[in-house]
């Protein structure tokens, strides 16, 4: 009877049971996109057939698109220092993306307080309630990455150490969970821009 094992079969069906849960991140993030389409497309759709008037966006928005836009910069900075064990430049890079995000939830809830306190004639208080729940739906989607952000940030500061961190870096789904986070946190990145830009040129009055 061999009494010797191969781990690459192990393997094999350790990294199979791990799919799913990226291929549940790719449905729930095409699910997302789904909805932020239809609620642009029912939006463009009445302002066009309705009249209705664009909404000036608060001008915080710009910041929040700068600050988004350079968290995914920093992000994939970390993700590039994690497979090359540069763990210390890994941590520096994931705290800033961190702090940047929450910079981000910040000024969105500037924002998005602005719009909502705007005080209109009703023919735009329609325009105004899709921007404001488009925009507060995505603010949503920010802080669920925010909460996965802080966890692995967490553990990160946790193995300081060389070896710690090389243990970590190893283990396959602490690698897998960094790859989730920067597939999720690359989406809602783009998404804001994409929203962003159609608003801004939709904003003008018609």
């Amino acid at each position: 009877m061999p009494t010797n094992y191969s781990t690459h079969s192990k393997k094999g069906q350790l990294t199979r049971k791990r799919e799913p849960y990226q291929f549940m991140l790719w449905l729930g993030l095409i699910g997302s996109s789904m909805l932020f389409l239809s609620l642009i497309i029912v939006y463009l759709q009445r302002k066009i057939e309705l009249g209705w008037y664009g909404i000036h966006l608060p001008r915080i928005f710009w910041l929040s698109t700068l600050v988004i836009f350079s968290s995914s910069i920093t992000l994939f900075e970390a993700q590039l220092a994690f497979r090359t064990e540069r763990f210390k430049h890994y941590r520096i890079c994931l705290s800033i993306t961190f702090l940047l995000g929450l910079l981000f939830t910040i000024t969105q809830a500037v924002g998005w307080l602005e719009l909502v306190s705007y005080s209109l004639p009703a023919s735009e208080k329609s325009s105004l309630f899709f921007i404001s729940l488009v925009t507060g739906l995505h603010f949503l989607h920010i802080l669920g990455g925010m909460a996965f952000l802080g966890i692995l940030l967490t553990e990160a500061l946790r193995n300081d150490s060389y070896i710690d961190a090389f243990v970590y870096s190893v283990n396959a789904p602490n690698v897998l969970r960094l790859k989730l986070l920067g597939i999720y946190w690359h989406f809602i990145g783009f998404l804001w821009l994409l929203l962003f830009f159609i608003l801004l040129i939709y904003q003008v009055k018609t």
